[in-house]
């Protein structure tokens, strides 16, 4: 199998080759997310093979999504994937009535349940649309260059011919700020 990793370079391209057939990008998705869904659900009441099962689950949920003529994915896959499991290991365990208390149910670290929300809040998603249009145009390549391509310091140096990691990763950062500042105005309004 060739390294998966080497030929695709976005998640939009990883989606595009699901919908014209290539089954080894799903393979790769697997792998790739084992990991972190395996400490999910083994830190809620659940083991690897329960992980296993729920993920290809999560797996095929995506690849029936991908094949539907409208969708539009408005977050990165793993982010995609990780709610899939995280709302099929909720039914599983109110089905086996576990008695975990849903509520203690750990998030995944880094996660923001508001901003999980505000994904699949449309309006939210065209406002940060909006607003991103708003920002220079080094901001905007930066911010998609980082969160959407996923693309390191050195890799954004090289396309915004920034001096260094460092002046890059301030720049990222006053970037986001900005961001943030006219997501907040916009939604205050």
């Amino acid at each position: 199998m060739p390294n998966i990793i080497s030929i695709f370079k976005s998640d939009s391209k990883l989606l595009e080759s699901i919908k014209c057939g290539d089954d080894s990008v799903l393979g790769y998705l697997y792998e790739k997310n084992l990991r972190m869904i395996t400490k999910y659900i083994k830190e809620n009441n659940g083991s690897d093979y329960e992980a296993s099962e729920i993920l290809q689950d999560a797996l095929v949920i995506l690849w029936e999504k991908i094949h539907e003529t409208e969708f539009v994915l408005t977050s990165k896959i793993s982010t995609y994937i990780y709610s899939i499991v995280k709302r099929k290991w909720m039914q599983e365990l109110a089905r086996k009535k576990r008695y975990t208390v849903l509520d203690d149910v750990k998030k995944n670290p880094g996660s923001d349940k508001n901003a999980e929300e505000n994904l699949q809040d449309l309006e939210t998603v065209e406002i940060v649309k909006s607003c991103i249009k708003q920002l220079s145009p080094l901001c905007q390549k930066i911010l998609v260059a980082y969160y959407y391509e996923e693309k390191s310091m050195n890799d954004i140096c090289k396309l915004t011919g920034l001096a260094n990691e460092n002046v890059a990763k301030s720049k990222k950062y006053q970037c986001k700020k900005q961001l943030e500042l006219l997501v907040r105005s916009a939604l205050n309004q």
